[in-house]
Formats: structure tokens, sequence, C-alpha cells
């Protein structure tokens, strides 16, 4: 099974065994739950909640098993096992939170067709039951009860003389499913425990925005490949709705708490949101395996360089992130065979190139497990044969240009020489003495800033539409005029303008990177673009005047 995994699929009874032991880690959580509770005076009881889920279990297991392993689930117990065990804290009270399992007992006892009356907790004015949706009960206290019964297969909150009448009241808001094939995921914008980043209230998606998302879905469904379809079917239960980043860039993410979960704004077209697709549940089974084997040491620093990341990462998350984009690249690798573009082409090969690099340096971590380093090798070895396939000349050359950017720019962001062996060559440039013979300074890791990178996005709109860049630039954040010359081709002009850039900004390491690419003399701004900034910085520290960057640069790789 590890192998399937490794190589990025995973047969039926794999992806079953995968499933098992989430269920299992669920049934765990729950116990531990109810130990760390046995002995604490709670408003709601924790009893009469255990009684109807084990209630519910007796009448449909199947069902129940669909419950708790609902990613929402998952987040709920996490985070308060945290609380109960010290580690982590909340503003709600410990009653309300614990209450929720009456909540969870109360939504798998109606889908068993169990009739019930149970007391759950009100949280600032929603009941929650998770997979179903949320009742609005109006309340002056933020923290209530309220009494969820089940009669003849319906459902109803009352409290305070008001009841809401499930589904068709206005203080309704029920959780809807979209679908695509054998993929029928909940969308779920209400419940609060749904995104595994913070506790959310409630928000509502138009009808409009229901019909984007479930056409998007459709189309996408219909590019994912048939281990991907397989995978996300069996192992994504819910999409999560939510903004872009910052900058515009679609967000997405998922958690070994939330296993089962993708949270995602809605991506631009169909490619990518099946990318995004067989990203997420790349992670997602990584983390269910790892949750019944550990493939790596707990903890660890952030220290490795990720080529999907402007910050450094832990061993962990670089094993993560080569499993996912092992998914971009065998998305890609399909894709492009049936969409021939130099964009699809680009996006294969650069995305292969560079987690087959990772890759070869993650099989080497001691902080891997054996069978860590065991998925890790196997991982290397898919991506080594991926890495023989032909792209086209100029997605080849716009994907090394890119891998050197992003190696380059992280450098100039997180690494920092030392400064005595920095001082010695300030020295010498001043005295204007050749180089000292040697290597270039060492260096330490010193995690700085890591805002937009924008000349990626820049070669992707040029890619997809050459003609169409200039007028689309303006939707990357922090584009230069140097910036669109050198992705456009023309080095000469987009090194004049990069020198002008680091004339009026002499620390930004985007113009020197910049200047590393469009100039062919330039090339250790590409190796070791700390070292150039760090005695430029020194060499003006001491003069109080800009050296010229190109001399300097040429002077440090002499």
């Amino acid at each position: 099974m590890v192998d399937q995994l490794a190589h990025g699929g995973g047969d039926a009874a794999a992806l079953r065994l995968l499933r098992d032991g989430q269920l299992s880690a669920r049934l765990v959580s729950l116990r531990a739950l109810l130990d760390e509770v046995v002995d604490r005076p709670l408003r709601l009881r924790v009893d009469d909640a255990w009684d109807l889920l084990v209630a519910a279990q007796r009448t449909s297991p199947s069902l129940v098993r669909e419950v708790l392993l609902l990613p929402q689930i998952g987040v709920w117990l996490a985070d308060l096992l945290r609380r109960l065990r010290g580690s982590a804290e909340s503003a709600q009270p410990l009653w309300v939170e614990v209450g929720h399992l009456s909540c969870v007992a109360a939504a798998a006892a109606h889908l068993c067709g169990i009739e019930f009356s149970i007391d759950v907790p009100v949280s600032e004015g929603v009941v929650s039951f998770p997979s179903l949706g949320v009742a609005t009960v109006p309340d002056t206290s933020p923290w209530a009860v309220a009494r969820a019964e089940s009669r003849a297969g319906l459902l109803s909150v009352s409290r305070g003389g008001r009841t809401v009448r499930i589904p068709d009241d206005e203080n309704w808001a029920s959780v809807r499913r979209i679908g695509a094939g054998d993929f029928t995921p909940l969308l779920d914008d209400v419940e609060p425990h749904r995104d595994y980043r913070a506790r959310v209230a409630p928000n509502r998606l138009t009808d409009g925005e229901i019909s984007r998302w479930a056409a998007g879905l459709t189309e996408a469904w219909s590019l994912l490949g048939g281990d991907y379809a397989a995978a996300v079917s069996a192992l994504i239960s819910t999409i999560v709705p939510a903004l872009p980043m910052s900058d515009g860039r679609p967000y997405s993410g998922s958690s070994a708490d939330a296993c089962g979960a993708v949270v995602m704004s809605l991506p631009p077209d169909a490619a990518a949101f099946a990318e995004t697709l067989a990203h997420e549940v790349q992670h997602t089974k990584l983390a269910a395996l790892a949750a019944m084997e550990p493939l790596c040491a707990t903890g660890g620093s952030a220290h490795c360089y990720a080529p999907w990341r402007d910050d450094p990462r832990p061993v962990s998350g670089l094993l993560q992130g080569v499993y996912a984009f092992l998914g971009v690249a065998d998305f890609w690798r399909a894709h492009r065979q049936t969409a021939v573009s130099d964009h699809a082409d680009f996006e294969f090969a650069y995305w292969c190139g560079q987690t087959s690099r990772t890759a070869r340096f993650l099989r080497e971590c001691g902080e891997l497990t054996a069978l860590g380093r065991r998925f890790a090798t196997t991982m290397a070895t898919q991506l080594a044969r991926w890495s023989r396939i032909q792209v086209s000349d100029v997605a080849a050359h716009a994907a090394r240009l890119a891998t050197r950017d992003h190696r380059a720019t992280w450098r100039a962001r997180h690494l920092a020489p030392e400064p005595a062996a920095v001082r010695l060559l300030a020295e010498a440039w001043l005295a204007g003495d050749p180089r000292p013979a040697g290597e270039l300074p060492r260096v330490r890791l010193s995690p700085g800033p890591t805002p937009p990178q924008p000349r990626m996005e820049l070669r992707r709109l040029w890619l997809r539409a050459p003609a169409a860049l200039a007028a689309h630039s303006n939707t990357v954040p922090a584009t230069t005029a140097a910036d669109l010359l050198h992705v456009t081709g023309d080095q000469e002009g987009a090194a004049r303008l990069y020198l002008a850039d680091l004339e009026a900004r002499p620390d930004d390491a985007l113009a020197w990177v910049g200047l590393g690419l469009a100039d062919p003399w330039a090339g250790v701004l590409l190796r070791r673009p700390e070292v150039v900034m760090a005695v430029h910085a020194e060499v003006t520290r001491r003069t109080g005047e800009l050296s010229d960057p190109r001399e300097l640069v040429a002077w440090i790789g002499s």
C-alpha cells in the first residue's frame, strides 16, 4: 500500500484503509474526550449525548461512520482536546464546547431516523448540526441551552417559547451539496468548525455563487485522472469556500485535524480547480497515512527550502509539499496531452523539476523514519521518470528561469552570510584588491519578509496569451516595468531598469535577482545573491555612496 501511495495513486483497498485509520483516530479522540471530562461539572450531560450516539451506531453504523469522519468533527475534537490538556484557549465556556457532542449525536441520530429529545448548546445564537446545517436561535445571552427534537423524521430546535422547524424555517440554513460524477461533497458555508484555521461564523453563499461552484466542479471533474478522481471521491467529503489571498491569488489548504476537507477560494478556471483537488487530496492521503504510521520525527525547525513556499519549512512540511506537488506534476503531465500548450508544458516542467530536486534532498534527511525514507525514495524515483518527458523549448526555458528566480529570491530573503567575511570582502573591494581567493562566505538562516514574487504569475500570463500580458499585468501585485521586459524577452532593457530600481531601492531582493536573470554576466546573483547584497550594503554603509552593482557582481563572481 505504501509504495502505491508514494507513486501518487492508491487503489480502492488502500483508500479504504486510510479512511478506516481516520475513523479509528476519531474514535480514540472521542474516548479521550470522555476521559478528560468524566469528573468535570458541566451544564449539559455528556452521558445523554453518548447514549444517543451509541443508539445511532446500533441503528446504522455506516451513517454514523460518515458523520464521525466529517472534517468538522475532527477540528472540533482536536481543538477541544488541546484546550482540555492546557495547550490552547477558547473564549467559549467549556460546557458549550464539550456540549457540541450533543449536536454531533443529534445529527447522527436524525440521519438514522431515530426519534429523540436532547439538550444542545447555543453558541452566539447558533445551534450547529454537522453536515445538516445551523439554526439561529434568538437569545439575549451568547451561551444558552436549547432543546433539539426529532419526531416523525422532522428536526426542530426550541428555546424560550420559539421553535425553529427544520428544514423550512427562515432561521435554518442547510449545508448544501454540489456534485460531479461520483463526487458529491458538502459545500459548507455555515458550520462554525468548518475552517481548520479558526472557528468562523456562517457566511452564506448566494444561489449564483453556488451555481458557479457547481459549474466549476463539473468542469474540473472531467479533467481529473482516474486515480485522483477515485481518491477525491473516497477521501474528500467537504469543500469550504474561502476568500482569495490578500494579493488576489487563489487560496487552498487542508489540515490533518480536518482530514476530508478542502478549504479553497473559487479557482479561475477548470484546470486550476482540478489542480487544486489533485494537490489537496495528496495532503489528505499523506495525513491519513501519517496518522497510522509516522513518516517523520515530530517537531523540527523550519530550515528547508521549499520551491512552493516563500518561507523556510520544516522537514515534515517539506514531505507534505513534495507529495502534494507530485500530484500537481502528475495532473499537468496528463493534462498537457489533451490541452497542448506552452503553459501546460511549463506547469509540468516546473513542478516536476522542482519537486524532483526536493524529493532527492528529502530522502537523505535524518528526520525521516525508515518508512518516510522509503516513501521519499519512491517519490524521487517516480519524479525522475517523469523528468525525462520532453516539453516545448519555450516552456523548458521559462521553467528554468522560474526555478532560478524562486530559489535565488528565497536565498536573498532568508540567508545571511557571516558578517566578518562580508567585512573582509568589502575592505578588499574598497582597496581595489582582487576578490580574496577561496569559497564565498558561509551563511546562516535568517528568515525575512516574504512579499509577493510577481514574475511567476507574469510568466503564466505570458505563456497563456503573450499579446495580452501588458493589459493584464496590473492584476499581478508588485509588478515592475523591468519584470515585464524580462518576461517578454528584452533582457538588455530589463537589466537597465533593474539597475535603476536598485539605485532607488538598494535592498530590493527582487530587483537584484531580476538583474541576475537578465544579465548573462551576473550569474553569481542567482547562485549567491545574499553575499552580493550584503557586501553592497556594507560598502554603502562605509562610504555613504552606492557602488555600481554590475562592477561589484563581476568582482564577486570572479
